[in-house]
């Protein structure tokens, strides 16, 4: 399986071998040093491997431009935006944990337009037992134009008396 090595040895740091290896869409690198032979460093990257395999998988989490949530818009030429990612996202995780990763998706309270295609409007935290695994921008997918002044208008009233009223 493996499919790209490079090998060394010197005084100090014995015999090395640093191997890759893909398996089922998996990559996993292994770096071996401070053996005491060609074969002991053979062996231990083959134990790395097996290891790495056996109790690890690669998930892909999202699609390049996937849409991740849609949220209001104040002010703008249309009421909401949808918000994404815009590249394929891929985690390796403990074999038999995907169910336990949870993603949230943080963006301001209050989204004005006008925002451009692209922009950065918050990030998505993935976690797995509460350790944080993948973190990744989260963008506006379309073009929000600002909307016409009675538009505009209409909205600021609402948020005023939402936030007057909202405590």
């Amino acid at each position: 399986n493996v499919d790209g090595m490079k090998t060394g040895w010197t005084d100090a740091a014995g015999y090395c071998l640093v191997a890759s290896a893909e398996r089922d869409g998996m990559r996993l690198v292994s770096v071996v040093m401070g053996t005491a032979s060609e074969e002991a460093r053979a062996i231990e990257t083959q134990k790395l491997m097996t290891y790495g395999f056996r109790y690890f998988e690669t998930h892909k989490l999202y699609d390049v431009n996937q849409v991740l949530t849609n949220v209001p818009v104040w002010s703008g030429d249309q009421n909401a935006v949808d918000l994404g990612i815009q590249e394929e996202v891929y985690v390796t995780i403990p074999r038999g944990q995907a169910e336990s990763m949870q993603a949230t998706v943080d963006v301001d309270e209050i989204i004005s337009a006008p925002l451009n295609n692209g922009q950065i409007m918050g990030v998505v935290n993935v976690t797995l037992d509460n350790d944080l695994i993948y973190t990744g921008d989260v963008i506006a997918m379309q073009e929000i134009a600002q909307g016409g002044i009675f538009k505009r208008f209409i909205d600021w009233i609402t948020l005023l008396f939402t936030n007057l009223f909202a405590g």
